[in-house]
């Protein structure tokens, strides 16, 4: 049997070239191109904007306004009123916006089948989420240091310089950790018109209990230990911790990180378990 060398060059002509969209740099392009267009929408979005970076800044005011910008005491620290709300109610900036708007945003392209057209494409899955909670953690950092730099330019909220690398972490953790179990949470949404009360139902009493909006020695002992079970609490504490701590000592909170770290595992595997592409009436 003999073969023509036409044949040969028809068998390579038609033999299958590797797929693009598994070259890393591709895959890497589809990411950034994820991270463009939810940054877009993002932008495009007026409502989400007063709400990711307006807001935190509007509470600052109105509870300096309220309780006044005088001396507090937190564990055994004289620190004011003004510090205290900054670094509080950047916790509320981070929870905001990578908790409850992911939860809300991630159901309602899910319900409307966005996610659905989007997993149809030759684009691999993993790359919408990860454009998508790249986008989230972007967006949590600069509304947290939105924040932080309204306070110190307002009303002198500083921290050491020994002490910012700590406070940093705590910020990129804290997003990290509410953007996992943002996902999570979307999982278990079956409508979007509940994606809304779950999320806020979710973090907002946290919130309250954890320091957030009341300052914690007016909390009840026993809501205090309820709070430091759950993730807000840790963040509130390891965001506070460096405009408290002189230097680096004092700055850093192994404990609170690693209970962070812990339920942002406990998002991960939920995430993954319960993440949905299609809506949930298909």
């Amino acid at each position: 049997m003999t073969i023509s060398a036409d044949s040969i060059d028809g068998v390579i002509a038609t033999r299958p070239g590797p797929d693009p969209s598994r070259l890393p740099w591709r895959r890497l392009h589809m990411v950034a191109q994820q991270v463009r267009f939810d940054t877009l929408a993002l932008g495009r979005n007026r409502t989400a904007q007063a709400f990711s970076f307006g807001m935190p800044i509007a509470f600052l005011f109105l509870f300096v306004t309220i309780f006044g910008n005088g001396t507090m005491h937190v564990d055994g620290h004289a620190v004011k009123g003004s510090t205290y709300y900054v670094a509080a109610l950047s916790v509320f900036a981070i929870t905001q916006v990578a908790f409850m708007a992911l939860v809300i945003t991630t159901v309602e392209r899910r319900e409307h089948g966005v996610l659905r057209r989007r997993r149809a494409t030759p684009q691999p899955a993993w790359t919408v989420v990860a454009g998508t909670a790249i986008t989230t953690v972007l967006t949590g950092v600069m509304s947290a240091g939105l924040l932080l730099l309204v306070g110190r330019l307002a009303y002198g909220a500083s921290v050491s310089v020994a002490a910012i690398p700590a406070l940093l972490s705590a910020i990129v953790l804290g997003v990290v950790v509410f953007c996992c179990l943002g996902f999570a949470v979307a999982g278990l949404v079956k409508a979007f018109d509940s994606a809304q009360p779950v999320a806020m139902a979710a973090v907002l009493p946290l919130t309250f209990i954890s320091g957030v909006f009341i300052p914690w020695q007016l909390i009840p002992h026993w809501l205090q230990q309820v709070s430091q079970v759950f993730p807000v609490r840790p963040l509130a504490v390891a965001t506070l911790d460096p405009y408290l701590a002189h230097g680096s000592s004092g700055a850093w909170s192994p404990e609170s990180y690693a209970l962070m770290a812990v339920w942002g595992l406990v998002g991960i595997v939920v995430a993954v378990r319960r993440f949905g592409w299609s809506p949930r009436d298909v």
